[in-house]
């Protein structure tokens, strides 16, 4: 199963780093703001720098139950 994501690019090494010298760690990078879109958590910029800036909770999604049905008593 081939999923299409040509939405997304490769970043490129920085330039800063070629100029120091060669990349040890040539993997491709993604984003903090799609790794936490990926594993469910808000990304929007509140959330991504609550969560840069170092809470881990930023972003989470906490699901909560439904409240309960009413039912017709006769």
């Amino acid at each position: 199963m081939l999923i299409d994501m040509s939405h997304l690019r490769l970043v490129e090494p920085d330039e800063r780093a070629a100029v120091d010298g060669p990349v040890v760690d040539d993997r491709p990078r993604v984003s903090l703001r799609l790794l936490m879109a990926a594993s469910g958590r808000c990304s929007c910029d509140e959330c991504l720098l609550a969560y840069r800036a170092g809470n881990k909770r930023a972003g989470v999604i906490e699901v909560r139950p439904s409240a309960p049905r009413l039912a017709a008593v006769r």
